[in-house]
């Protein structure tokens, strides 16, 4: 029986790229955890934005249509329940920004998508920053999210 973490994976809604860096990042992680370094974190439940009924494939063209882009340079986010992230995306003002608004996505159940965000340094112009978590700013993030989902009309709820 599949969990239903695993039905986005099952079903081919998961790309590519979050596929590997499913199998791939907590490996990545064991190695690095006795040397201070992660590849793999707890989701923060203040990150939450709201959930979107929709399908992960579905979401994604409002995704793009909000110009983010996806990010698989970021650590590999497991909520407490213990499903791991369906997608990581980002949206910076140009390349070389020095902020970017991160939104993580986690499926839950076939059409229903759970959205959490942060705003952060960009990893590409402070990569120690980012990776220390400096600035780390959840309700900025999660106010900006909220307003640009309503702002390109794609209803979600807080629950």
């Amino acid at each position: 029986m599949q969990s239903r973490d695993d039905y986005a994976d099952f079903q081919g809604e998961l790309d590519l790229t979050t596929r590997l860096r499913r199998r791939v990042l907590p490996t990545v992680h064991r190695i690095k955890e006795p040397f201070g370094g992660f590849a793999t974190c707890t989701q923060h439940p203040a990150e939450y934005v709201g959930t979107v009924e929709r399908s992960l494939g579905a979401f994604r063209p409002d995704l793009e249509a909000m110009s983010f882009s996806p990010e698989p340079i970021a650590a590999l986010k497991v909520l407490d329940d213990g499903r791991f992230s369906a997608g990581s995306w980002v949206r910076r003002q140009s390349r070389l920004a020095d902020w970017q608004l991160h939104v993580t996505l986690f499926q839950d159940g076939r059409d229903t998508v759970e959205v959490f965000a942060h705003r952060e340094y960009s990893w590409l112009r402070h990569p120690y920053k980012h990776y220390v978590g400096d600035g780390w700013d959840i309700d900025g993030g999660v106010t900006r999210m909220r307003s640009l989902l309503e702002d390109h009309g794609v209803a979600f709820a807080v629950k």
